[in-house]
């Protein structure tokens, strides 16, 4: 497998309260039509979000260089209109009155159908697109990466504060996304087949729209032809972004090569996704070689060991390792927005997600 995607999805604030941004129609085509280093626009649920869908890559470097590109365009266009553009996965706080949901035909519809979800759906991920030669390898590939998903969770945790207060977990997003219907860890499925049977039998009910609603942590793409992984929350910096994504290519790779020892069960791999939400890299996280819990950073240094002959190139390899643990010294999002919160409140996580956005990795802090 040689090709990888990003898709990230950013917050538009005020600068002048810090709180979700309320574009207007006007303002919102323009950013939708906004291009730059090889990605797009496209709208989310809220008129506060913008989307980028990357350009398929095949190398960390070009990567990088792509999602720095378009957040820099990003960031000046809002600049422009008196936002700020951040990549916080939970918006720190927000206003009393439900959200302004998108002008999209597709949302409003959606948003009709859950009121209450669509109310104070600001949270925002980073989806990470895998291509494989056919969708049957990339069935194989989901069914060896369902026990790493709680590991990815805590590694790219961007969201403790919600509401203008601790919420007490790394991943606020991952709780918060679990309203959904088919949310979490997928099944088990035996082929291509049984995926797209049982996914035919899910979107027979009203509540689930089509194939884009199902709203597991790692689907099929068909639209698209690839593996979606969407485990982790969006990034501060693209430098982790790719980091993230790299490191997850690898750990497909290693998947299809090394099929699980353990069938875990649903039930089992969502509790330790909660947990993995909960505590992040501060934490006992499951590793699902062994079937037992280990401390958090133990976890990622033997996740990168098993991995390392499954990258496509050493420069790769090098990137990945090096932003991990670089994740790891520092803190992941969670961390350094816990530390800012500290330091000046919302404010302060706002000063510095507005830095990071097109920051390099010494630089945001």
């Amino acid at each position: 497998m040689s090709t990888f995607g990003i898709e990230e999805e950013f917050l538009l604030v005020d600068r002048g309260d810090n709180l979700p941004a309320r574009p207007t129609p006007e303002q919102s085509a323009q950013l939708m039509s906004l291009t730059a280093g090889g990605g797009a626009a496209t709208p989310e649920w809220l008129s506060c979000q913008v989307e980028e869908t990357s350009p398929v890559f095949r190398d960390a470097a070009t990567a990088v260089d792509s999602l720095v590109e378009f957040r820099t365009a990003l960031r000046e266009a809002t600049n422009a209109m008196g936002m700020d553009v951040v990549g916080v996965a939970a918006a720190p706080d927000v206003r009393p009155e439900p959200a302004q949901i998108t002008h999209d035909a597709r949302y409003q519809r959606l948003a009709g159908q859950t009121p209450a979800i669509a109310a104070d759906q600001y949270i925002s991920g980073m989806h990470v697109h895998l291509g494989f030669p056919d969708l049957e390898v990339a069935v194989r590939a989901l069914n060896g990466l369902r026990g790493w998903l709680p590991v990815l969770v805590a590694i790219g945790a961007n969201s403790p504060v919600w509401r203008g207060v601790e919420s007490g977990f790394e991943s606020w997003r991952s709780i918060h996304y679990r309203r959904w219907m088919t949310n979490g860890v997928p099944p088990h499925f035996q082929d291509l087949h049984d995926y797209d049977s049982r996914v035919a039998m899910l979107t027979a009910f009203d509540a689930v729209e089509g194939p884009a609603s199902l709203s597991w942590l790692a689907r099929l793409s068909h639209r698209h032809d690839t593996l979606e992984i969407r485990a982790c929350d969006v990034q501060l910096e693209a430098q982790d972004s790719v980091a993230i994504a790299v490191l997850t290519r690898a750990l497909a790779n290693y998947a299809l090569e090394t099929p699980p020892a353990v069938a875990f069960t649903q039930e089992y791999l969502d509790i330790a996704l909660w947990q993995s939400a909960r505590w992040g890299l501060s934490g006992r996280l499951l590793d699902p070689v062994t079937a037992t819990l280990v401390p958090a950073e133990e976890l990622v240094s033997t996740l990168l060991e098993r991995v390392s002959g499954h990258y496509t190139s050493q420069e790769d390899r090098r990137f990945a390792e090096a932003g991990v643990h670089h994740i790891i010294e520092r803190g992941n999002g969670a961390s350094r927005q816990r530390r800012a919160f500290g330091r000046a409140g919302v404010p302060g996580i706002m000063a510095l997600a507005t830095r990071a956005m097109t920051a390099a990795p010494s630089d945001a802090e």
